[in-house]
């Protein structure tokens, strides 16, 4: 399983390592969609940063973004971050938030964790909520 899922008081933390295939960023959607927290969240962070390769094509991303498209339906309120500084996990990245762009949920991307999680305070501070993780 080439990622772990953190869960944080109104978040999520998706961190991919290694070899990421298309199965894989389906399976780690599922096991956030199939959560009963998922209804709360407020914000996620994809961190793509010690990804290093990536098996997966733009149609994959096209579907993990179509996976999200409906889970707004559930929770219309998700701000997301996504860490990615190579080029490839941009190209993906880039993918991915235009896949989102009429969605409700904002899509970010960010080339440090540090500047993801300023995003997200700021993001959460204008919904009335802050991240007690990143204090």
């Amino acid at each position: 399983m080439p990622y772990k899922i953190t869960w944080e008081t109104k978040g999520v933390i998706w961190a991919f390592h290694g070899t990421i295939t298309g199965q894989d960023g389906v399976k780690a959607n599922q096991a956030i969609y199939g959560d009963p927290r998922f209804d709360s969240l407020r914000y996620g962070i994809v961190d793509l940063s010690r990804a290093k390769q990536f098996n997966l094509s733009g149609e994959d991303v096209e579907t993990a973004a179509a996976l999200d498209e409906a889970a707004t339906l559930i929770n219309p309120r998700l701000v997301v971050a996504i860490v990615a500084d190579e080029e490839e996990a941009l190209k993906f990245a880039e993918i991915y938030k235009s896949a989102m762009s009429e969605t409700s949920w904002k899509v970010e991307i960010f080339p440090s964790m540090e500047e993801a999680e300023a995003w997200v305070t700021l993001s959460c501070e204008r919904q009335k909520y802050q991240p007690s993780r990143l204090y």
